[in-house]
């Protein structure tokens, strides 16, 4: 042995008590190094006897082997000294060394073969050296050594996880916070940055599996929370970041793989060369595991400490703020701009950035629905109060909400705001932003598609190898390839079930927050928090609840948007396997719509009540013609304990798109009505539907002069108005359809030059597509008229509405089956929608259906404007060639009974002929039978004539101030004195004769 004097280190192992002393044999197992020269060679060990000190003694002192271990790590080229030291024994890399070391004291401690803390102690003080101050071991590159430690890592061993948490702990202990956090991220921001720039290189199937497993050391354990917070930090861009900065960070270049491109002016790499309906599992899996993986990590950086889950929630809102600009219609229209791709992050980036948070809303949905802890006054928080309120995201206080507050003052607020809130209101700001425009682009191409097809098959027949003829083709495979990526990214199976149960406790939540009690709302006011807790699940009572809660104003419009989008896209496409999973969807959404699409009280928009009309329509039981949709079954309009109210809501909504002061644009109308339709007819074969509809009439009789008119009164006069109007432009569009046609036909076109020829042709094609929308909705207009007479006939002849169903009839009979038909007999009548002979079959029905009351009969025999005694002769020839044949014995009845009572009405109207001026109505100049003085105008009118005019327009039409029935007063005295003009004309009569 090497005496004192010779070897100073001899001092530290005499003096070294027991307790401060380290197995010699421990050292060599676990450091892989020892002190005895003779043992080296033999146990392939690396000997550090002529760096330190040479000795055999069976005890070190702690300090000998802190030093020894110190300059084992200072070794740049342990090759020199090797001996025949095994691999491991020779490792130069110090954290790489370290972490083996640390793995053996492990594995011998937790077989208990000895006690190894003093030694994993000096391991952590040696890793946490060279993480504060890696330049002492320089060249060496610790950023790659993790990354190399972590790639190798076995997912079924801790060890490396550990060795990470500990070393973290031990930095974190021995600097300043601020210090040990600067030196965390001097090592790990270069490995970070490695691992970026080879997600960046990666799309959905070549990204290698370990990408989240290598991001998972740093969100696994609490004990380095740190670490996490050192993932968010790198991962955040500066405060002012536009949509598309966020892509580029490292959580960005994650959200951005997927099947849409990476960029939103980038290459379409799926779904090369397929039909319009494939869909692609395979891709679906690699999707749904890689969204599933993002989620792990944002939901572990959520839930390990308070600090990372602040800066995370505070990401997402600024990110959601900064993507703004994408729930903008000018968004989807200039896609390609380069300022708007700059601007805002792509499609794919939005939409897995959606899914994630829609996993993280998991634990408000069934079965828990925690969704019931959201407060509905989140979005009435001003920015100033912001921090206080633990308020994450922006702008919410700008939010559209379903009822507008009053001027001038403040919405309700609550004290504080849970991470339920924000997380339900951030999923649906990010739905908006992400699905919907992703919505709307797919419906663009899909008609871009649709017109590239009708040109390509215009041109093929002619010259299949013309230059133009391959570039359609080009274009039509691009634009598929488009609408499949789109297709299959918002359908995948996993995120659409996620979607619907989000979307399936909105509905309740939505419902809960509308219906509170005024009894609860008081308590919620003395709490400050207005979330409705439990669900009461109380029974619809009427079109609006008997109590509207303030916090209306602050809900945002969104949550019904998004829900009636989503509806509204599974009926245009085949995705709606996934909603039959979840019956208690069905209920939920079905009570949802009823509540709220039938009352203006609870949504002030009428667009939004109108789509969700639209989206009721995704819950008939039935296909619906024109659908793609598989079989779909639902017992909502069976069993729902509320499903009685679906028709006084349905016309409800159906009114307030056209009411004074609620109108929407013209052609819109129409695009909302339709659904309403196709509602109506499935309605109509449920004997208790038919029964709502019934006493809505009858109730609209009883109160027919009622201030605010019948709800199904104004029905049917809207019906009237849409069917005389759809009908009217369908009929002169078809007549200069025709025109071109003939024109086309005889060669008129040639002599016109290249331009004036493609502008006839586009004019047809416009022409053609308006013919067959007023097509469409003409002949459901015209079979929902026929649906009602056949149960509903008094309303129809009431004398506010039996003139104008008549006109309207006999006006649409004589164009389509009168002399002057074949100017409408167009070329491919199939592809403008144009069916005269069903118009013709409904028409008949209803006049037959009517045909027992006299008042119709004589109104339609009066009607100077269409009606001959002709007509009905004309239309018997016609039904004998379409198949109506079995209609005829009864239109003969009909017709007989109309001549009648015109003849008789005709010698009544010549006997009183020269009636005094001050005796006819102003507006249409006819005998009045019971006069009425407007109180603003003062003028004089008949009853049935301002009743009519009033069902569309609540002024006087004379001076267009505000009027309603029960205003206007009886004119006893004018009543009186016309009927006794009358009895004297008829009394002059009888004595002549």
């Amino acid at each position: 042995m090497t005496s004192v004097g010779e070897n100073p280190f001899a001092a530290l192992l005499q003096e070294a008590t027991k307790s401060d002393c380290v197995a010699h044999k421990l050292v060599e197992e676990v450091l892989l190094f020892t002190l005895d020269k003779a043992r080296a060679a033999s146990k392939g060990l690396l000997s550090l006897a002529d760096v330190v000190v040479d000795t055999n003694d069976e005890n070190l002192s702690e300090d000998l082997v802190a030093h020894a271990l110190f300059e084992r790590l200072m070794l740049t080229d342990t090759t020199q000294i090797s001996g025949n030291a095994s691999p491991d024994a020779l490792e130069s890399r110090a954290i790489y060394y370290l972490h083996g070391a640390f793995s053996r004291a492990e594995s011998i401690q937790a077989e208990k073969k000895a006690d190894c803390s003093k030694l994993l102690a000096l391991i952590l003080n040696n890793a946490s050296t060279c993480m504060r101050q890696p330049d002492l071991f320089a060249p060496q590159n610790f950023a790659t050594q993790w990354m190399e430690l972590f790639e190798k890592a076995d997912e079924h061993d801790n060890t490396t996880q550990e060795f990470l948490v500990r070393v973290t702990c031990k930095v974190m202990e021995e600097d300043e916070s601020i210090e040990a956090l600067g030196a965390l991220k001097a090592i790990f921001y270069p490995m970070l940055t490695e691992l970026h720039k080879q997600i960046v290189k990666e799309n959905l199937i070549t990204i290698p599996k370990n990408i989240f497993w290598i991001l998972g050391f740093f969100v696994r354990d609490k004990r380095a929370a740190v670490l996490g917070e050192l993932l968010i930090d790198y991962t955040t861009p500066n405060p002012k970041a536009k949509g598309g900065d966020y892509m580029d960070t490292l959580l960005g270049s994650l959200l951005c793989i997927s099947i849409l491109p990476k960029t939103q002016n980038g290459k379409f790499e799926f779904f090369k060369d397929l039909s319009l309906n494939h869909t692609d599992p395979a891709l679906w899996t690699l999707l749904s595991h890689h969204q599933k993986s993002i989620f792990m990590i944002v939901k572990q950086l959520l839930v390990l400490c308070p600090e990372t889950k602040k800066k995370m929630i505070q990401w997402l809102a600024n990110c959601l703020d900064a993507n703004i600009s994408r729930g903008h219609l000018w968004s989807s229209i200039n896609v390609n701009l380069d300022q708007t791709v700059h601007s805002s992050a792509s499609d794919a980036f939005m939409n897995n950035l959606c899914s994630v948070l829609t996993r993280l809303c998991a634990p408000l949905c069934e079965p828990t629905f925690k969704v019931l802890l959201v407060d509905p006054t989140y979005c009435a928080v001003a920015d100033k109060d912001r921090s206080a309120k633990d308020v994450s995201m922006l702008k919410a206080y700008e939010e559209t909400c379903l009822l507008p507050a009053e001027e001038g003052t403040e919405r309700l607020t609550a004290e504080k705001y849970n991470f339920i809130t924000e997380i339900f209101y951030m999923t649906h700001k990010c739905f908006q932003l992400a699905n919907r425009p992703c919505i709307e682009r797919m419906n663009r191409v899909m008609r871009e598609l649709q017109n590239t097809q009708t040109a390509y098959g215009e041109v093929v027949n002619s010259d299949p190898n013309n230059e133009l003829t391959k570039n359609l083709m080009r274009m039509m495979m691009d634009q598929m390839q488009q609408v499949l990526s789109i297709k299959n990214t918002l359908s995948e199976p996993t995120n659409d079930t996620a979607i619907v149960k989000f979307f399936e406790a909105s509905a309740i939540w939505l419902t809960e927050v509308a219906m509170l009690p005024r009894e609860d709302y008081e308590k919620c006011l003395d709490k400050k928090d207005f979330s409705p807790q439990v669900m009461r699940n109380l029974e619809l009572l009427s079109d609006t609840p008997p109590f509207v809660a303030p916090y209306l104003q602050s809900i945002p419009e969104i949550i019904i948007d998004n829900i009636a989008a989503y509806l509204n896209f599974c009926r245009r496409l085949n995705a709606d396997q996934y909603l039959n999973i979840y019956a208690s969807s069905h209920d939920a959404i079905f009570k949802m719509t009823l509540l709220f699409m039938g009352s203006s009280s609870l949504v002030k928009n009428p667009h939004l009540r109108a789509k969700l009309a639209e989206a009721l329509e995704f819950l008939l039981p039935t296909p619906v013609m024109g659908s793609v949709r598989q079989r779909f079954i639902t017992q909502v309009f069976d069993t729902h304990p509320d499903r009685l109210k679906v028709v006084r809501s349905l016309l409800n909504v159906f009114v307030s798109i056209e009411m004074t002061g609620q109108s929407v644009q013209f052609e819109q109308k129409f695009n909302y009505r339709r659904p309403m339709y196709a509602i109506m007819e499935f309605l109509w074969t449920k004997k208790e539907h038919v029964q709502c509809f019934r006493d809505l009439a009858v109730e609209a009789e009883q109160n027919i002069e009622a201030i605010e008119p019948p709800i199904f009164l104004r029905f049917i006069n809207l019906l009237i108005n849409d069917a005389i109007f759809v009908l009217d432009e369908s009929l002169s569009n078809l007549e200069q359809i025709k025109q071109l046609q003939q024109a086309q036909d005889n060669g008129e076109w040639n002599s016109l030059s290249q331009n004036e020829r493609q502008q006839q042709v586009t004019n047809l094609h416009h022409l053609g597509m308006l013919a067959r929308f007023d097509n469409i909705l003409g002949r459901d207009t015209i079979n929902t008229l026929k649906l009602l007479t056949t149960e509903i006939k008094s309303i129809f002849c009431h004398n506010s509405m039996v003139d104008r169903i008549a006109a309207m009839l006999n006006y649409f009979l004589l164009h389509l089956v009168g002399p002057r038909r074949e100017r409408f007999n167009v070329k491919d009548k199939k592809e403008f929608e144009f069916d005269p002979a069903q118009t013709v079959l409904e028409i008949s029905h209803i006049y037959i259906n009517l045909s027992k009351d006299d008042s119709f009969c004589l109104a339609v025999s009066q009607d100077g404007r269409s009606y001959s005694d002709q007509l009905f002769g004309y239309a018997e020839n016609i039904l004998i060639r379409i198949g109506g044949g079995q209609l005829i014995g009864d239109m003969s009845e009909f017709a007989a009974k109309v001549k009648r009572m015109g003849a008789q009405y005709k010698e009544e109207q010549e006997l009183l002929a020269d009636a005094p001026e001050e005796y006819l109505d102003p507006i249409i100049s006819t005998l009045m039978t019971d006069p009425v003085v407007l109180p603003s105008s003062k003028v004089t009118v008949d009853r049935s004539t301002i009743a009519r005019h009033l069902l569309s327009d609540q002024t006087d039409p004379f001076n267009r101030e505000p009027l309603t029935m029960d205003k206007v007063k009886s004119n006893e005295a004018l009543k009186r004195e016309i009927e006794e003009w009358i009895e004297g004309k008829r009394s002059a009569a009888s004595s002549k004769s």
